[in-house]
């Protein structure tokens, strides 16, 4: 599936012929696993399932890297071949969750309370979604036996999608210096909405995605009838947040409110247990809290928040709140800089 054509590609991208090399390697090897029908699988289903057997398959390879997930990534994105792309970044996606997490477990309880919680270790870079869940039960259950209600929300918080602290500086500190021009929260939200509104139109003209999620008029308008969606709308000294549907286009057209729910959804250790119909403790959707707590970087405060609703405790959509101190007028600024 043009591969010299991709060889160039990288050349051009200034790629090093070592790190081109590894990378052909990779796309070699996935074409020969594909065969010469595979390609023509065209559901996001099909896809999902052939991607979940190469993981199976790297696995006993050890050869299960994220840079070698990363190289098909690019490769697929690259030849337009969206579903197999969606589906290689899902494998992708918050593989390091279960890690950070024992990490905050052990910082707020100890190593012998991390070892009780945590004591086979994660499903390895490339496991399908259902063993993912499975495992994640297991240690939200054990959670729920061993530490307090604050304590484990708490460490969920701290997962954020297991995006590293560094990786959101850059998002956080650009939001501050927004904030500080704008003079008071709603004009902040409205800044931010309108370049939520901004970015979504622009992917859907061009016709490419939003992270994982395809963006076409009814998802933009969609998004532009809540305030709340993505950015954040104020109610006295109360900021609402809720998400954008994991597969809004699905999401859109579901009546079943079970299946609804799964393409709301965002969390690929959690999202297969909805399907299953086996709860999870929805303290772990405290992560996606963690995750949304960036969309008020900007502010440069310490917000307290709640999940108020989520698709893993039976809601049809996520959203979440924040409290304003006491000190803030509402809609105001506050000079922490």
């Amino acid at each position: 599936m043009k591969t010299e054509e991709y060889r160039d590609y990288l050349q051009a991208k200034g790629i090093s012929t070592d790190d081109a090399g590894k990378q052909m390697v990779m796309v070699a090897d996935f074409n020969k696993f594909l065969g010469s029908t595979g390609w023509k699988e065209t559901t996001a289903g099909s896809a999902k399932k052939e991607v979940e057997r190469y993981g199976r398959r790297l696995i006993a390879q050890r050869r299960n890297t994220l840079e070698n997930f990363s190289a098909l990534c690019d490769y697929t994105q690259w030849l337009g071949k969206r579903k197999w792309y969606v589906a290689l970044l899902e494998t992708m996606d918050c593989y390091n969750a279960m890690e950070v997490l024992a990490q905050e477990v052990e910082r707020k309880c100890g190593r012998e309370t991390r070892g009780w919680i945590f004591r086979e270790p994660p499903p390895p870079l490339g496991t399908d979604e259902l063993e993912r869940s499975v495992y994640a039960r297991r240690v939200a259950t054990r959670m729920a036996q061993r530490i307090d209600t604050g304590e484990s929300r708490d460490s969920w918080f701290q997962v954020q999608h297991g995006i590293p602290p560094l990786d959101w500086r850059e998002h956080d500190r650009a939001d501050q210096e927004k904030y500080r021009q704008c003079g008071n929260i709603d004009q902040f939200l409205d800044l931010k909405r309108r370049e939520r509104d901004a970015l979504l139109t622009r992917l859907r003209d061009e016709n490419r995605l939003w992270y994982t999620v395809e963006i076409n008029d009814e998802v933009l308008k969609f998004v532009q009838s809540d305030p709340e969606m993505e950015v954040g709308h104020r109610e006295g000294d109360k900021i609402y947040i809720s998400k954008i549907p994991y597969n809004a286009v699905r999401y859109l057209h579901e009546s079943d409110a079970r299946m609804k729910r799964y393409h709301a959804c965002h969390c690929p250790w959690m999202r297969e247990s909805i399907l299953e119909n086996r709860p999870i403790s929805a303290d772990a959707c405290y992560c996606s809290l963690g995750h949304a707590s960036h969309y008020l970087a900007g502010l440069n405060l310490e917000l307290h928040g709640e999940v108020l609703e989520s698709a893993v405790k039976g809601d049809t959509r996520c959203r979440f709140v924040f409290h304003l101190p006491e000190s803030v007028p509402h809609g105001g600024i506050q000079d922490t800089f």
